[in-house]
């Protein structure tokens, strides 16, 4: 009984895909966190390119969000913290963000953002990724 049920187990994660669950740390944030993921280099960092967006309320110290039906495959995601809820990312004048950001891999760039960084393979079941919003 125990294979059977491990076999149907198996068999619905590969049909229905893979779970991605992100938790986001952040420093007694809380507010509206827009993440887009995206599954190729060149749509990267263009929001209406993104293969999902999602949008979450964001609790102070750490928000745990579940993405599920995520088929196998490469991809990085951003996300960022809309301070001021005019749901979109607050720029300076050299396009350095306002607003606190994260990465997939948690990957804290120096310059712009590069999906070789932040890209991260999803071929099992549930793919977890901590991310602290800076």
């Amino acid at each position: 009984m125990k294979k059977l049920f491990l076999l149907i187990f198996l068999l619905s994660s590969s049909i229905f895909g893979a779970t991605l669950q992100v938790k986001v740390h952040n420093k007694n944030y809380s507010g509206t966190v827009f993440l887009a993921i995206y599954n190729n280099e060149a749509d990267f960092l263009k929001p209406e390119k993104a293969y999902k967006k999602i949008k979450f309320n964001l609790i102070p110290n750490l928000t745990t969000i579940n993405i599920e039906n995520i088929p196998e495959g490469t991809y990085a995601f951003t996300l960022f913290l809309d301070e001021n809820n005019n749901n979109k990312l607050d720029t300076n004048m050299f396009h350095i963000p306002k607003e606190p950001i994260g990465f997939s891999n948690n990957y804290s760039p120096k310059f712009k953002p590069s999906y070789s960084s932040a890209k991260f393979i999803i071929k099992n079941s549930l793919e977890i990724q901590n991310v602290t919003l800076k």
